[in-house]
């Protein structure tokens, strides 16, 4: 990935299996953790009739699923695809930015080093750090929808306790 030779460049190669080991560990400790707590509050949706919430919790955990499913999809493609070599021309057309920030863009891009497209004198259709700033971008979605999913079930339950209260 880069050229450079720093501690940030270090390949898997070169990586302690204790330490792969350790995080894949932790990783899947935390996942077991929030299956098991999330199933805790669907039973406890299920015994005190809930049907509601317990049906946002089931959609909240299918959601995570394809949220899950699409970063475990470019992060398994992320190589393939940045290797799709586009013309330059078409790279750098429609781009948000104005046309003076396209020179920097271009610059930039020819410092980045070598690559595969580049040595057929294209771009790549989305580059590596592209590919994983998306999947970061999906990884914030997924946040973000716990975040909102936890807030309309909280509003639900205040909603609900205030309407009992009011009985």
């Amino acid at each position: 990935m880069g050229t450079g030779g720093g501690a940030s460049s270090r390949s898997l190669r070169d990586t302690p299996t204790w330490a792969l080991a350790t995080v894949c560990f932790v990783i899947i400790t935390v996942s077991i953790f929030i299956e098991h707590l999330i199933h805790l509050v669907c039973n406890w949706l299920k015994r005190h009739k809930q049907k509601a919430l317990f049906e946002a919790v089931q959609k909240l955990k299918s959601v995570l699923m394809v949220l899950g499913f699409m970063s475990l999809l470019l992060t398994v493609i992320q190589r393939p695809v940045s290797r799709i070599c586009i013309p330059t021309k078409m790279a750098y057309s429609m781009l948000p930015c104005r046309k003076k920030a396209q020179k920097d863009l271009q610059a930039a891009h020819q410092q980045s080093g070598f690559d595969h497209c580049q040595s057929q004198g294209k771009t790549s259709l989305i580059s590596e750090e592209g590919v994983n700033r998306l999947s970061i971008f999906i990884f914030i979605l997924a946040v973000m929808q716990i975040v909102y999913s936890v807030l309309t079930m909280a509003l639900g339950r205040a909603k609900e306790a205030n309407s009992m209260a009011a009985t």
